[in-house]
């Protein structure tokens, strides 16, 4: 079994996107908005042959991917994840203080994904 490659700047855009619309306690497999990025970030084909596509971008991951920006959260009261990447850490200083900038991005990114 391959590990999943690493998430890109789109994909961690459309997640940090998600994780200022819903609460901490929210993110898990589960939520309804979880499993439709998880679909977006499918269809975004950031990988041509993603290994195990049932894995791939599942709505685990991007539950754990919400999680991983807790830890750089000043303003979250929840643990989060101890462990991520450091290109979250990028996109987070980029996109924490313009949000509405965000916003716009990933709405860019998803309009690519629909048409």
């Amino acid at each position: 079994m391959s590990r999943n490659p690493k998430w890109t700047r789109e994909e961690l855009i459309l997640a940090l996107d998600l994780y200022y619309k819903i609460p901490a306690s929210k993110f898990v497999s589960t939520n309804p908005q979880i499993i439709t990025l998880s679909a977006f970030l499918k269809k975004l084909s950031a990988y041509p042959n993603p290994p195990e596509l049932d894995r791939y971008r599942n709505p685990n991951s991007v539950a754990k991917k919400l999680s991983n920006f807790i830890r750089l959260d000043k303003q979250q009261k929840h643990k989060g994840l101890s462990h991520g990447g450091k290109q979250e850490e990028e996109i987070w200083n980029e996109f924490q203080n313009k949000k509405s900038l965000l916003i716009e991005e990933a709405e860019k990114i998803k309009q690519k994904i629909i048409k």
